[in-house]
């Protein structure tokens, strides 16, 4: 079920359209799983190891505890592979329309240490792509896609050492169009977003990291030119990002 509100569309899943974007998704990143592993196995090759200072008598010198390398507020940027498909159907026909573009955002969060884990909140903002054109079997040519996106994510993350692998949720807004029959429609929509990835720790406050989300973009329907048409869309994307402690 979709509910529109003013420009907004709020995304729900469980559509039937839904599913064939899934698997357009699956069969055209198979060799992400491949791409994480390497990427994370040069950040691990690449880490350096913290040294250990020298023993000093304290004297009356308050102890400190030691600063932590994960908790408090950070910045960065990043880039990467982004798709994202959009089906559309009309007349009983359906056409899947994908695009590979090159995404780069900019993401913020804070960090806090819970026992052994790292509990924050991220917001950020991403250039997706343009549209791709294909032709339909009723609707002619058509054009979709998504330019950008703007996310809110709670993550998770257990540290071990220099290193912190960690999961995300959230909600999404998103933009996306659909020019078909000489109409073209534009519109925001919100829709959840997963993912998770893998962070490294360097000195001076500087940490890397590679980042994979998924997110659902919209489910609704319309009439372009005096034809129902549905449009169910979804973008998935594998993003290198450096960010910085403060």
């Amino acid at each position: 079920m979709v509910s529109s509100f003013a420009n907004y569309v709020f995304f729900v899943p469980a559509k039937p359209g839904r599913a064939a974007v899934l698997r357009r998704l699956r069969c055209h990143w198979l060799v992400e799983p491949a791409i994480l592993c390497l990427v994370l196995a040069v950040l691990v090759s690449g880490a350096q190891a913290a040294d250990l200072e020298d023993y000093q008598n304290p004297g009356f010198d308050p102890i400190t505890a030691p600063r932590s390398i994960w908790a408090g507020p950070y910045l960065g940027f990043e880039a990467g592979p982004s798709q994202t498909v959009t089906d559309v159907k009309a007349g009983g026909r359906s056409k899947d329309l994908s695009r590979v573009d090159a995404a780069f955002g900019l993401f913020g969060g804070y960090n806090w240490e819970v026992s052994r884990f790292v509990l924050g909140v991220e917001g950020g903002a991403t250039y997706l792509g343009g549209r791709e054109k294909g032709r339909h079997p009723t609707l002619g040519t058509v054009e979709a896609g998504a330019k950008w996106t703007v996310s809110a994510k709670a993550r998770a993350g257990l540290p071990i050492g220099n290193f912190m692998p960690y999961l995300s949720a959230g909600v999404a807004a998103t933009e996306h169009s659909l020019k078909a029959n000489g109409k073209e429609r534009s519109s925001v929509s919100l829709g959840p977003v997963v993912g998770g990835g893998l962070e490294v720790a360097f000195k001076d406050d500087w940490r890397l990291r590679a980042d994979y989300s998924l997110t659902g973009i919209i489910d609704d329907k319309a009439r372009y030119g005096g034809t129902s048409v549905s449009r169910t869309s979804g973008n998935h994307r594998f993003m290198i990002g450096i960010s910085r402690a403060f």
